[in-house]
């Protein structure tokens, strides 16, 4: 195991602290930047009614591609804002560096690991043949158990099929 060895003195503590502070800044700024792609290219979906077939595609894509974004921002802004927030603070509070306790600081309160766990999860639940295939698989879905046949052997379904196609017959003949 390896010590990270970033903070040494009192000026590397500062440097530290303030790309803590910018990385926040930095991070809300793409996800805001991701909603208005996600905005723009919906918007432009539906105004694509006669463009050609790549260029739907394309956009298709982009909606996709910024949808599964959107909730990977959002799982690393909050497993990793706890610790970019807290680093400033305490190096408000104590200023004076001291580089042994910044690997203990980072581990308490660096969520990484929680990050590791739940993004997967995060981008599974997201997607949806994933999801429905385990709960079909765990037998969650309702099924829908399929009609019961009559006793001449037909469906309601079909007795309701054959019934307007002879409706409709009759009248076919009847204006004739």
């Amino acid at each position: 195991m390896k010590a990270i060895i970033t903070v040494t003195s009192t000026k590397t503590m500062t440097i530290v602290s303030r790309i803590s502070m910018l990385l926040p800044t930095v991070e809300l700024i793409t996800l805001g930047i991701l909603c208005g792609l996600l905005r723009y290219n919906a918007r432009k979906k539906k105004r694509l009614q006669e463009a050609s077939l790549t260029e739907k595609y394309q956009v298709n894509e982009n909606l996709r591609s910024i949808r599964l974004l959107i909730p990977m921002m959002i799982t690393h802004f909050c497993c990793f804002m706890p610790t970019l927030i807290a680093f400033p603070l305490y190096y408000a509070i104590d200023p004076s560096p001291d580089s042994r306790q910044y690997p203990i600081f980072n581990e308490a309160f660096g969520l990484t690991i929680l990050y590791a766990v739940l993004l997967p999860v995060v981008l599974f639940w997201r997607h949806k043949s994933l999801r429905d295939n385990l709960q079909k698989s765990l037998g969650v879905f309702n099924r829908v158990e399929p009609e019961r046949a009559r006793a001449d052997g037909r469906t309601q379904e079909q007795v309701r099929h054959f019934a307007l196609l002879s409706s409709a017959w009759e009248r076919e003949i009847a204006k004739r």
